[in-house]
């Protein structure tokens, strides 16, 4: 084989095209008869593994890739992955591309392709191009089943620090309104301060209550020790009191839990009253939930912010890893 083609082969994982062999004189009829050999592998109409096993998932992308055209990016759950954020219904045996409208790539042979008006912005590049974040969180809220999955996926990458607000919204700008449903109501939620299926539970069941007002969701505050601002779920600041949803999946294991607990020994320190529940707790317990809320709010209504605590915008972000809630 020659060896300018050999390189292509190698820098694209051992994955090509019909048309790059043949700009380098090999025809179709090689390749029919090296896959008649078992020598190499049909992956998708025109593009070829050069070798008779199983694809690799780098090669699944490639492949995709090539096959979509040079104008296509990996998108949707496979660039989330990319980025660090895998979606819970994740199937690894599936590549979802992004296309320009006019191109005539369809949906075929586990390749997800989803085609699109709006411009094409490719946030990062590995052996192939990914859509920035922005894009690859709001398409793969698409796929999810129910409107809590989609809350749930745009609130772990938020709050994971994968991606900022800013970034899922000039995203939202260059797709335009015309979406769906479920992804709208997700990026309502967001959008108003609520970061998971469980904290809008909290709020729905602090809007029942007869005694307390409205919190603020998703206050920032500074709270005097020097050691950078705080976001607590939800801020009575009549009362100095705040509540906080720790659920298992995002609290519990590995330094997660050991963060939540250095927030809450902050608070305190700083003299707030801090009040807590989990999600199943919203669920099963809301009534004694809500109680426990009014009668710390009823001992502690109009004392106010503790001295040295107070309220601030929130902070502009240099990287996306410093929105994680400390």
């Amino acid at each position: 084989m020659p060896e300018p083609t050999q390189a292509v082969i190698e820098q694209q994982d051992g994955v090509v095209t019909t048309w790059q062999l043949a700009e380098h004189g090999l025809d179709r009829g090689f390749v029919h008869r090296r896959v008649s050999a078992s020598r190499w592998r049909w992956l998708l109409p025109g593009v070829v593994l050069t070798a008779n096993g199983q694809p690799t998932r780098r090669q699944r992308l490639m492949a995709a890739h090539l096959w979509a055209g040079e104008d296509s990016a990996i998108d949707a759950d496979d660039a989330c992955v990319w980025y660090g954020l895998t979606p819970e219904w994740f199937r690894p045996d599936r590549v979802h591309v992004v296309v320009p409208a006019g191109s005539g790539a369809r949906t075929r042979a586990g390749v997800i392709v989803r085609r699109s008006a709006a411009e094409i912005i490719v946030g990062e590049r590995g052996i192939v191009p990914y859509v920035d974040k922005g894009m690859a969180v709001l398409a793969a809220g698409r796929g999810c089943r129910s409107a809590e999955s989609t809350i749930a996926l745009f609130s772990r990458a938020l709050q994971t620090g994968v991606l900022t607000v800013d970034e899922l919204s000039a995203a939202c700008e260059n797709v335009g309104d015309k979406w769906c449903t479920r992804v709208d109501r997700a990026l309502v939620a967001v959008g108003i301060g609520v970061r998971s299926p469980a904290e809008r539970d909290a709020e729905g069941l602090f809007g029942r209550s007869l005694v307390l007002p409205t919190p603020s969701l998703n206050a920032w505050l500074d709270v005097g020790d020097g050691a950078g601002p705080v976001c607590v779920d939800a801020l009575w600041e009549c009362a100095g009191m705040v509540n906080e949803v720790n659920g298992r999946r995002y609290h519990a294991f590995g330094d997660r839990f050991e963060r939540t607990e250095a927030r809450r020994a902050r608070l305190v320190a700083a003299g707030l009253v801090v009040m807590s529940c989990t999600p199943t707790q919203l669920r099963r317990e809301g009534a004694q939930v809500l109680e426990r809320l009014e009668r710390a709010y009823l001992a502690n209504q109009g004392r106010g912010l503790p001295r040295g605590v107070s309220r601030i915008e929130p902070p502009r972000l240099t990287s996306n890893r410093a929105l994680v809630r400390l």
